[in-house]
């Protein structure tokens, strides 16, 4: 049976207020807070937030992940978490998932990608066809991947509404791409009733924001959305 584990709001800002995030992680428990972060995260734009602001994370009881964007992608992939860790302040154990955004990348190193913290999952993003066999050959050295998912998304963050089809296997799937209130309740559907999906979770960055920050207003509208949609097709399961 299909089943959606986690609805992810990347981007949490400088202005997000923690207390309201609290509040809306109370409500809908499935809900996970993205944090994208840089070496050069200064000049990335403010969905990105200052490392130094991320130890005020800590204690929140959030289902926080962490999304590793450009030159550390590479440190991760060959294992050097320690750097990644540091950068970040000595952090990186209140994530409970880690995203390495490496799509579209030219002559990748080798996987080395075990998480630094035991049972921390690791997910890959892909935007091709291409590097999902990369990641699904990388996969096979693990003995155990439920540690490991991937991502599904040929937007990269853009908002555009875009697909590339679903994957199925034994680990989790992601699927993002334009994903917002508007457009939601559809594409939830779909992929609840899709055969071949498995468990998932979905990803959503550009249509959670307002003047690029990130909006409350939107984010519990896609929850509220989601959870009436699920409710639904529960029903309709139990026949």
């Amino acid at each position: 049976m299909n089943d959606i584990k986690h609805i992810t709001f990347t981007g949490v800002d400088s202005r997000t207020d923690l207390n309201a995030l609290e509040e809306i992680q109370k409500e809908f428990p499935i809900a996970e807070f993205g944090v994208l972060t840089s070496y050069n995260w200064a000049e990335n734009g403010n969905r990105y937030l200052d490392p130094a602001e991320i130890s005020k994370l800590m204690g929140r009881n959030l289902n926080l992940s962490l999304h590793i964007c450009g030159s550390a992608t590479r440190d991760a992939m060959t294992g050097n978490w320690e750097k990644i860790d540091e950068f970040i302040g000595d952090h990186l154990n209140i994530f409970k998932r880690c995203q390495l955004n490496v799509s579209g990348r030219k002559n990748n190193p080798e996987f080395a990608w075990m998480p630094l913290i035991i049972g921390q999952e690791v997910i890959i993003q892909q935007h091709d066809k291409e590097h999902i066999d990369l990641f699904l050959n990388s996969l096979k050295q693990y003995p155990n991947d439920k540690f490991f998912s991937v991502l599904l998304d040929a937007s990269g963050g853009t908002g555009l509404d875009t697909s590339i089809g679903v994957l199925s296997g034994n680990y989790k799937v992601g699927y993002a791409g334009g994903i917002g209130p508007d457009n939601v309740a559809d594409k939830l559907s779909e992929l609840l009733k899709q055969e071949g999906v498995g468990d998932f979770w979905i990803d959503m960055e550009s249509k959670v924001r307002t003047d690029d920050w990130f909006d409350f207003d939107k984010v519990h509208r896609v929850l509220k959305i989601c959870k009436e949609v699920y409710r639904d097709f529960a029903k309709e399961m139990l026949g």
